[in-house]
């Protein structure tokens, strides 16, 4: 094996693993630093190995099993270091061969362009050709890699399509084998021929088609976050109006009470004039009974928060719930209203449906909402449930209203947790479910 072909076939895996290591770091399994140096040095061997028989088979058909062996070989390493499902990986995987396939084909068109032919072997003007190519272009395929590629991953982690989006770039991959490739392509077109032009549609075909697959994922993602949110605003404000309603209730019922006082004073004193004291007794039990005795609760000083408090508690208790609720919080909150709606929303809908689908035991709901200074707010929520709690490697919950979904609520709490600062504790054991969140400081 010569200089130009381990050159080469460092310049086709290098980027490759750089561009890994920059955007899936925080996904890689512990031992880190282990499974990075495993990692690399796995994929520079296979690819050293993938470079030289490559130029050594001569048919479309080679290539192309010798490409899908690589490509699998490079998955297989991908998912043993990294938290991300064998199909997520081979999509990575395949997208980012791609790219490395566009930098390659460019490489050796811009040969033919100063040769006028191909070389039979890898050669060092190659390189350097490909070199260059891969700095001009790194940060644009950083960008997409950062910006489309990891969100799609993130928003969607458990979604099952992508048992299947894989074949997008791994067909593409194969088109480029036995049909794109510089060995065959410009070997059956010139370029001052309209044909030429199909390789560069190709790469263009190739960017476009993953970047309107990857930007509709993360669209529908953000559409069901967008829904979610919605709903808890509807909930919010049911749980408002209904606080209204009965509030509204007790200040008629209180008024007119206030107005039929005259006549039962000059009653009380009709009866003090007259000695009926057995009279007057009766007559006060029966007044008494005129009370508005419905009021609203008051948890809270946070008419938003009190509202959805109240909301949940009642669904809780039309349940045959055990509730119970500890709230304390001051005038003062260390964020928002609408995002401790949030949090606090979430939460507390998780735990009412998941004491609502328990059948065989006793159900119960205990929150507590406590702010110990101005700046300290802690939320735990605990919770009987039944059934199995289903936890991703990555420590993430799937939904249990959309199937192989991750809990878009629960999410959201982290999201927002974390934009303060926070931290999140989750727990779960003998059908128990507790969670516990404290917020420390402004974001």
């Amino acid at each position: 094996m010569t200089l130009a072909y381990i050159i080469n076939g460092l310049l086709f895996v290098m980027p490759c693993i750089v561009l890994l290591l920059l955007v899936f770091k925080d996904q890689l399994k512990a031992p880190t630093l282990l499974r990075i140096f495993t990692g690399s040095t796995l994929f520079v061997i296979f690819s050293l190995w993938g470079t030289y028989i490559y130029f050594l088979f001569k048919t479309p058909l080679q290539h192309l099993l010798l490409s899908v062996l690589s490509m699998f070989s490079g998955v297989l390493i991908f998912s043993g270091a990294c938290r991300y499902n064998f199909w997520q990986s081979l999509f990575i995987i395949a997208v980012i061969r791609s790219c490395s396939e566009i930098i390659r084909f460019f490489s050796y068109e811009s040969y033919f362009l100063l040769r006028g032919e191909l070389p039979d072997e890898p050669t060092l003007e190659v390189a350097f050709i490909t070199t260059l190519l891969t700095i001009l272009t790194f940060p644009a395929v950083r960008l997409f890699f950062r910006d489309l590629m990891r969100p799609a991953l993130d928003y969607t982690v458990s979604l099952s399509a992508w048992k299947w989006v894989w074949l997008i770039p791994l067909s593409n991959s194969a088109v480029y084998t036995v049909a794109v490739a510089p060995e065959y392509s410009f070997r059956s077109t010139l370029t001052e021929n309209e044909s030429f032009l199909i390789p560069l549609l190709w790469a263009l075909l190739t960017f476009s088609t993953h970047t309107v697959l990857l930007k509709m994922m993360i669209d529908v993602s953000k559409n069901a976050v967008l829904l979610e949110n919605l709903h808890l605003s509807e909930v919010r404000i049911a749980a408002q109006q209904k606080q209204m309603e009965l509030l509204q209730s007790h200040i008629l019922k209180t008024a007119q009470f206030r107005h039929d006082m005259r006549h039962h004073l000059l009653a009380l004193e009709g009866f003090l004039n007259t000695q009926d004291m057995e009279g007057l007794k009766t007559y006060i039990r029966q007044s008494a009974a005129l009370f508005p005795v419905e009021s609203p609760k008051v948890f809270c000083g946070s008419a938003a928060v009190n509202s959805l408090l109240c909301y949940y508690m009642e669904q809780a208790e039309k349940d045959q719930t055990n509730v119970s609720a500890k709230v304390s919080l001051q005038e003062t909150l260390p964020i928002p209203d609408a995002e401790l709606c949030m949090i606090i929303g979430n939460l507390l809908e998780n735990a009412v449906e998941a004491c609502r689908r328990m059948k065989s035991r006793e159900r119960f709901l205990d929150m507590k909402l406590l702010q110990t200074c101005s700046s300290i707010l802690t939320i735990q929520v605990c919770n009987s449930y039944e059934g199995e709690i289903r936890q991703m490697k990555d420590g993430s919950f799937l939904s249990s209203k959309r199937e192989d979904q991750k809990g878009i609520g629960l999410s959201s709490v982290l999201s927002i947790v974390e934009k303060y600062n926070g931290i999140t504790r989750i727990e779960h054991q003998d059908q128990i479910f507790k969670i516990s969140v404290i917020i420390s400081q402004n974001p």
